[in-house]
């Protein structure tokens, strides 16, 4: 049967931080009655993959100032931190300010759960809000009203009706099956093989281990040495990266003046880097950290990425990507302090090479050739582990899930020609379909927007999506506001008149 509830059904997909992020904007801003949903698949909302450690180590990768869930109050956080996170038993470090401070990611995560708890009690019962403990794995667009709506089925058999719907899907694991190297038969199943480090078994057995090899040098690389050290690792820590570009520590500075000079027209990334070396030269001169032009660079690189050709997007992924997320993905000193400890015992190596090969001994250890950068001859290590920390997968042509599948064969979503996400509008983050047109009522926000954006991982970009994604969605309310009103009043003229011929009838004699 139709549902009679008038209210807007407005749908989530993905409980992460940016799901939340979205969540907790509408949440506060919504006037109307509205119902509210959130699609996923995890027990608690809100902690998605980076918040959901639970070793204090492992903290964010900025100063919490910078930090905050709403946009428009950007000292949320730090008023959270100084009211609530000293009960929890965390202080910053001794001569740290707290704004100044990179709170352990758990902390985070508690942040992020009293933001919500707070937000749901404050909207009281203007919206419905609940949590659909599932995975969405389809959606189809149907047209039965003056406006397209969206069914989305799950997992578990259930459908729901979205007047307005959000894809918040977060990350998507590479398969070994596309890496860029040579994968044997087993390496996949082997329990040596670590293609999930968050897995609560991922570490079994580390402390009988005597060679652990990690793919890619970065930030997971730093979070998983970590776990494997706590887990009692006692052995030798080898890094293979393509370039032998390492986490630096991420120092406390003032941005820099901007710089850049563009012309929308004509934007090009050589231009781009003549300017960045000469201010690099002159900070240096000046005795100051490089550090300080990465906020002004990353300031623009939303509009650089809109503005570049595709020639020259692609000249950038294959040369300058990883010097840039290198130079961007910085680390607090707490969690590096743990790599400088093993490298001062002689049992840490990171090396610049390209890994050829995977594949599985008879003694069960994984056997990895690699080629050094230099053009050295392949070298072959035995691993007791291989953790893979190559990054996450961003193609939607390719990514093996049955919702984003479902979208793109529906032509609601229309792949990133480079590989990284889905093309939307700038203005509302609306999906563009397979013929390239705006789809009202159905956004993106997060990793999927990377073809739109290029930054598109970390709470700086994605808070001020979810704002983005918020108002396009009260704009649109706001006529079925109006809309629910009048249905209302008819409802109520109705129920007037039906009365009315009830006593009328009550009154008029039988007979």
């Amino acid at each position: 049967m139709p549902s009679t509830d008038t209210r807007p059904h407005v749908l989530i997909v993905g409980g992460g931080l940016a799901g939340t992020a979205v969540a907790l904007r509408l949440l506060k801003d919504v006037e109307q009655p509205t119902r509210l949903s959130i699609v996923e698949s995890r027990a608690t909302l809100g902690l998605g993959t980076a918040y959901g450690t639970t070793h204090p180590e492992h903290l964010v990768n900025g100063l919490a100032k910078l930090f905050s869930l709403y946009n428009d109050e950007p000292d949320h956080l730090v008023r959270w931190l100084r009211a609530g996170a000293a009960a929890g038993g965390w202080q910053p470090p001794a001569g740290v300010a707290i704004e100044d401070s990179m709170p352990p990611r758990q902390v985070y995560g508690a942040y992020i759960l009293a933001s919500l708890t707070a937000a749901i009690s404050g909207a009281g019962r203007r919206v419905e809000f609940r949590h659909l403990q599932a995975r969405a794995v389809d959606v189809v667009a149907q047209y039965d009203t003056g406006r397209p709506r969206y069914r989305v089925v799950l997992d578990d058999g259930r459908e729901e009706l979205a007047d307005e719907l959000v894809l918040a899907t977060g990350i998507f694991t590479k398969p070994l099956a596309r890496q860029a190297f040579a994968v044997g038969a087993g390496v996949a199943a082997s329990p040596r093989y670590v293609g999930d480090i968050w897995h609560p078994r991922a570490w079994d057995g580390a402390a009988q281990d005597a060679q652990i090899v990690y793919l890619g040098a970065g930030l997971s690389a730093v979070d998983s040495l970590i776990m494997a050290e706590k887990a009692g690792f006692g052995g030798q820590h080898l890094v293979l990266s393509r370039r032998g570009q390492g986490v630096r520590v991420r120092e406390d500075v003032q941005p820099w003046p901007d710089f850049l000079r563009y012309q929308p027209e004509a934007v090009s990334l050589r231009a781009l880097l003549a300017q960045i070396r000469v201010q690099r030269r002159a900070a240096l001169a000046q005795g100051e950290s490089w550090q300080r032009l990465v906020p002004v660079i990353r300031a623009h690189v939303p509009q650089l990425w809109s503005l570049a050709s595709a020639r020259e997007r692609r000249r950038f992924l294959g040369r300058l990507r990883a010097y840039w997320e290198a130079s961007l993905h910085r680390s607090a000193a707490a969690p590096l302090a743990w790599q400088a400890r093993v490298q001062a015992e002689g049992r840490h190596r990171h090396e610049a090479g390209r890994v050829q090969s995977i594949a599985v001994q008879p003694d069960g250890r994984l056997a990895v050739a690699w080629q050094p950068r230099d053009g050295g001859p392949v070298q072959t290590v035995m691993a007791d582990r291989v953790v893979n920390c190559l990054g996450f997968d961003f193609d939607w042509r390719h990514i093996d899930d049955p919702l984003v599948r479902q979208l793109v064969a529906r032509g609601l979503a229309q792949p990133d020609p480079l590989g990284f996400g889905v093309q939307a509008t700038r203005e509302t983050h609306a999906l563009r379909d397979a013929a390239g047109q705006p789809q009202p009522g159905l956004y993106a926000v997060g990793h999927a927007l990377r073809g739109l954006v290029w930054e598109s991982n970390a709470i700086g970009e994605q808070v001020p999506q979810a704002g983005t994604v918020g108002r396009a969605i009260l704009q649109r309310l706001a006529p079925a506001a109006a809309a629910e009103a009048l249905a209302r009043a008819a409802a109520s003229s109705d129920e007037a008149v039906r009365r009315q011929r009830a006593d009328a009838k009550a009154r008029t004699p039988q007979g």
